[in-house]
């Protein structure tokens, strides 16, 4: 009889536990909490939806590989093959944020997991990787 509030006591902190750690990990990288998909906001930037889901996107993939830190080298790639570097969709085309501070750009923030979501800002061209010019491609 007690396993029945055990579990849902269990279940309860899971869950708050994954809704809080959305704020946190929003903190870590430039705009975190600005993130946009196709006009939805999206506070798990990470996941495959905007709520909290086990699947992780393609740029919620490369930050957990990054070891939860917004480096030059997360900043400068293009996790969703989209022609624009993470930190161009982020807010943060030069990678010169660090957590704390006022990103570069704070309005028209894509979504660097989703090749559908691109942002319409201009690329300096400075945090261009190989592979990935930072503009959107023809």
């Amino acid at each position: 009889m007690m396993r029945t509030p055990m579990v849902a006591w269990l279940v309860g902190v899971s869950l708050l536990s994954g809704a809080l750690g959305h704020g946190t990990y929003q903190k870590l990288f430039p705009n975190g909490d600005k993130v946009m998909r196709n006009g939805v906001a999206w506070p798990a930037v990470g996941h495959m939806s905007p709520g909290h889901t086990p699947d992780k996107n393609p740029f919620g993939l490369a930050f957990s590989a990054a070891g939860h830190e917004w480096t030059t080298q997360l900043c400068q790639e293009d996790s969703d093959g989209d022609g624009q570097t993470n930190g161009l969709e982020l807010g943060d085309p030069l990678c010169e944020w660090t957590p704390g501070s006022i990103p570069a750009r704070t309005e028209d923030i894509s979504h660097p997991g989703f090749s559908d979501s691109v942002t319409a800002a201009a690329d300096t061209g400075a945090a261009s990787a190989p592979g990935a010019s930072g503009t959107v491609l023809p």
